[in-house]
């Protein structure tokens, strides 16, 4: 039998369950037009300030929606009505009202489609006040993750990578036993182990868990801890993981002056959950996606990049292209 999508049949079970959700995408779906029926699978141009803009009017008077956009680097031109409406009436009403409004975007991941169209804007987003910024790393994650924001009272945004819809999604390393909702602003964990950690969102989960199993042959056990959401951050959990659980490498694809990743590192040297020189971050270059596949694999992390960070940490040298370390130094 072949398994469906968690990410699809979340989305059925929350139309099925709240009769006030509405769908906006610029992509037909007969299947769910015909569940659903087209006046809540609403089809519309490719004009996303207008999608969110509408969908945050529908949201006010009591709706909710759900705006399934085909790149987040197109929300950048809705960033109007999402920053300056969505994110600021309950503070402005003092909580009177309230945009359950949840915005969908792919992110990047293997499909080279150049600057206009790959972004990882998941620190950029989480510096928004009232907004809450998901990053699932994995099918169910993302399954669990969009669930909660499905009937989360204001405004998300679910950055996907593509990765999670290729033909092979269902061997992608999966860190969640089941597409149950899962809650913001908790960080889990991946992969336990107590010799390193290695901490990763979105895209860069899994990128720790390829290194991890590499370490393992180092005889390290590696801790992965998948940060889920960028906003809320989980510092004070992320800090209750690590602590103990040796040297820490936080790998990150945005850029090392934007990555909120850095923020988190302060974080856990300033409460004591990590020793300075006991932590390396890991991040991808501050240029522009180009669409060569040649060009853009060095601007991002690899599991090279990650096994030489943890070897560094724990005093061992490390030959990337043999893949062993060196013993002590």
């Amino acid at each position: 039998m072949t398994r469906r999508h968690p990410v699809g049949a979340a989305v059925r079970a929350a139309l099925t369950d709240q009769p006030d959700l509405h769908m906006f995408c610029t992509y037909q779906q007969p299947d769910l037009i015909e569940l659903f029926g087209g006046d809540r699978m609403v089809r519309l141009p490719i004009a996303e300030n207008a999608m969110v803009g509408m969908a945050v009017g529908m949201a006010l008077v009591g709706r909710r929606v759900l705006v399934s956009i085909a790149r987040v680097a197109f929300l950048f031109t809705a960033f109007d009505p999402l920053v300056n409406q969505a994110t600021k009436w309950r503070y402005m009403s003092d909580g009177q009202f309230s945009v359950p409004l949840v915005i969908r975007g792919l992110t990047r991941g293997d499909e080279h489609l150049g600057a206009q169209h790959e972004h990882t804007a998941h620190s950029m987003l989480s510096q928004i006040p009232g907004l809450v910024v998901a990053v699932p790393s994995s099918p169910n994650t993302a399954a669990g993750l969009l669930s909660t924001a499905l009937r989360h009272p204001d405004p998300v945004v679910v950055l996907e990578s593509p990765r999670l819809y290729t033909p092979d999604w269902a061997d992608l390393p999966e860190p969640e036993a089941t597409p149950a909702p899962l809650p913001f602003g908790v960080a889990g964990r991946a992969l336990a182990g107590r010799d390193l950690t290695l901490v990763g969102i979105g895209n860069t989960v899994a990128l720790c868990l390829r290194a991890a199993r590499r370490l393992a042959d180092h005889g390290l056990r590696c801790q992965v801890v998948d940060l889920r959401t960028a906003a809320p951050l989980d510092r004070d959990g992320t800090a209750g993981l690590v602590a103990g659980a040796g040297p820490v490498v936080l790998v990150d694809e945005e850029p090392r002056a934007s990555s909120l990743l850095c923020d988190l590192g302060l974080h856990l040297v300033q409460v004591g959950a990590v020793d300075p020189d006991r932590l390396a971050v890991v991040t991808g270059a501050p240029v522009p996606a180009p669409a060569s596949p040649v060009l853009l694999a060095p601007l991002l992390p690899t599991v090279d990049d990650v096994i030489g960070a943890a070897l560094a940490l724990t005093r061992r040298r490390y030959v990337a292209t043999g893949g062993t370390s060196a013993g002590q130094h």
